[in-house]
C-alpha cells in the first residue's frame, strides 16, 4: 500500500495505452453526451474554424481518466477527490489522433486532518505529435503513513 509520504513528486510516466479517435467514436460520444454540431456533423464541422471533425471536450476527459488506469501502480491510500484545477483545452483532438496521458505528482500538501495529506497530480492527454490536449491537475485525500505509525 502507498501512503501521501511514499508518492514519488516530479516523475513523469506515461499510459502505455493508448486512444484513437475516429470519425464514429467522436459522434458516438457526442450523440449521447455533447451533441454541438461540429461533433456529430462533417458538414458543420466543416464550416467551423477546426475545420473537420473533432472530440467534445468532456470525451477527451473522459480519455485522460481512462488512459490513466492503464498506468500501473501498487493500491494507494487514496480516500477521496478534491476537485480539479487548472482545467485547460489546448487543442482540439481529431480523427486520427492517437492520444496518450501523461501523469506527474507535483505536490503533497498536508491536511487539516493529521492523519491525512493531499496529492496534487498533474494529467496530460497528449497525440502522436507530442502536442498537449487538454491538461488539468487532480487534488487528491490520502491516508499519511506517519499519522498512522503514531497511533
Amino acid at each position: 500500500m502507498l501512503y501521501w509520504e511514499d508518492i514519488p513528486l516530479f516523475q513523469a510516466v506515461v499510459s502505455p495505452a493508448s486512444y484513437t479517435l475516429t470519425a464514429d467514436n467522436i459522434k458516438g460520444f457526442a450523440t449521447e453526451w455533447d451533441p454541438f454540431p461540429p461533433h456529430v456533423d462533417e458538414a458543420a464541422a466543416a464550416r467551423s474554424p477546426v475545420g473537420s471533425l473533432f472530440a467534445a471536450g468532456v470525451h477527451l476527459l473522459s480519455i485522460t481518466i481512462r488512459l490513466s488506469h492503464s498506468i500501473l501502480s501498487e493500491d494507494t491510500s487514496s480516500i477521496a477527490s478534491r476537485g480539479w484545477e487548472k482545467l485547460r483545452f489546448h487543442r482540439p483532438g481529431v480523427v486520427g489522433d492517437e492520444l496518450r496521458v501523461r501523469v506527474v505528482h507535483v505536490e503533497r500538501r498536508r491536511s487539516h486532518r493529521p492523519e491525512r495529506g493531499i496529492l496534487i497530480t498533474r494529467f496530460e492527454l497528449f497525440n502522436q505529435k507530442g502536442d498537449t490536449l487538454v491538461s488539468f491537475d487532480s487534488e487528491v485525500v490520502m491516508l499519511r503513513r506517519t499519522a498512522l505509525d503514531a497511533a
